[in-house]
């Protein structure tokens, strides 16, 4: 399921708790709310124990799919070193082709 991982982390700093704190209210592995905060994606069982620990329905946590990108994934790079990536994968695979195109 698709998780507002902005709100769930919010919550949980809004009542001081740490990571763990609520992974053990939760009966989940610490790891398993590091990945819910950070990728927003979550079982149903998970949505379920965050649902009841911060005493909301589990739709209020849920965010559709259209959202998700805009809403869960921080922007991880700036516009320039995107453009330098491209230039590397772009100049990359064009070496890549002209390779294969000589030794065929």
């Amino acid at each position: 399921m698709l998780v507002d991982s902005k709100k769930l982390k919010q919550l949980r700093l809004e009542k001081n708790w740490t990571q763990q704190h609520v992974a053990d209210v939760c009966d989940l592995s610490m790891r398993t709310i590091q990945r819910v905060e950070k990728d927003g994606v979550a079982s149903n069982e998970t949505v379920a124990a965050y649902a009841a620990i911060f005493e909301l329905d589990a739709g209020d946590l849920l965010i559709a799919s259209e959202q998700f990108e805009t809403t869960n994934r921080p922007e991880r790079f700036s516009k320039s070193t995107q453009v330098v990536m491209a230039a590397l994968f772009l100049g990359g695979f064009g070496a890549g082709i002209a390779l294969t195109l000589y030794l065929v």
